[in-house]
């Protein structure tokens, strides 16, 4: 009778602790490497209105949070997925609490980062498709565009676009360049009868100012216009810049969360971008006397006169 009476009593308690886990609201933490930094502030925004839990918030570039307070945090709260703005963010996220489910968005170079199973993320780079059938509609008389890339990390975009861009009536050269020792020399044997400079996210190319401000000398010495992929190169003289749109990498990383948390993972870890944000540099279209689309103005959402 009393063996009766606990083999009752225990699976009352499993009862209780199954219906108590599955009404148990999961913890999600937000840190964002720096909340004043406009384009982290609207990712961040997105991403709370979206997603359909109390989301703790985590601003390292408020002087109150430092490293023993983030530490602290992490370990008291220990969420069950933590939504990552920036690599400063990720990277303390990695480091304390690796072994828990991590998204991340707003990384340049995502590549560099350390991985695991349990990462996912929103890249911050556009589908490379997309961005050549902007390049054409944006200037039609772009026939050939010259790319740098690394083994390692490029590669295979390198390859995807060149394929996609011929379907388009583009043809795409690249030299490949190794950890950064051979940039100059890689682009010096670029071809010369090319319409455009493709700069891609890759940290191999772009590993340090001086490299990069070497390949903008060489373009502005070919008198070659350049596409890249970050606001920040417009005052560096990029014609084009094709970048992701803030408020909907918020929202793409409050539904790999939700999937996450849900059970139902995303097939892929790593997901391209699903919005754009293009700026159009005219002072540097003029001075290139290149011919534009003056129909595909109402798909730019900034020019820059």
């Amino acid at each position: 009778m009393k063996h009766l009476k606990l083999t009752w009593l225990f699976c009352f308690f499993l009862i209780v602790s199954s219906a108590f886990a599955a009404n148990r609201m999961p913890k999600v933490l937000l840190i964002n490497s720096d909340a004043s930094v406009s384009k982290y502030g609207e990712v961040q925004e997105a991403f709370k209105e979206d997603i359909p839990h109390p989301v703790v918030g985590v601003n390292l570039g408020d002087e109150k949070w430092d490293m023993p307070s983030v530490e602290n945090l992490l370990y008291d709260e220990y969420p069950d997925i933590t939504y990552c703005i920036g690599s400063k963010a990720y990277h303390i996220a990695s480091k304390y609490i690796g072994e828990k489910d991590i998204v991340f968005s707003s990384v340049l170079n995502w590549l560099r980062l350390p991985l695991t199973r349990k990462t996912y993320g929103v890249s911050n780079e556009l589908h490379a498709e997309m961005q050549i059938m902007l390049f054409r509609y944006i200037f039609p008389d772009v026939r050939k565009v010259t790319m740098l890339y690394s083994k390692r990390y490029t590669q295979e975009l390198f390859k995807n676009a060149k394929d996609k861009a011929r379907n388009m009536g583009v043809e795409i050269a690249g030299e490949a360049v190794f950890k950064g020792r051979n940039t100059i020399s890689a682009f010096d044997r670029l071809p010369a009868d090319t319409d455009a400079f493709w700069l891609i996210s890759d940290p191999e190319i772009i590993s340090d100012k001086k490299g990069l401000s070497n390949i903008l000398k060489r373009c502005e010495k070919r008198n070659l216009p350049f596409f890249s992929y970050h606001e920040a190169f417009v005052k560096l003289g990029a014609v084009l810049i094709l970048s992701v749109d803030n408020p909907t990498i918020g929202r793409q990383a409050a539904g790999i969360a939700k999937r996450v948390l849900s059970g139902n993972k995303p097939a892929k870890n790593v997901e391209p971008p699903a919005g754009s944000h293009i700026i159009l540099n005219m002072r540097k279209v003029k001075a290139y006397h290149l011919k534009y689309n003056e129909n595909a103005l109402g798909s730019v959402n900034s020019i820059v006169e």
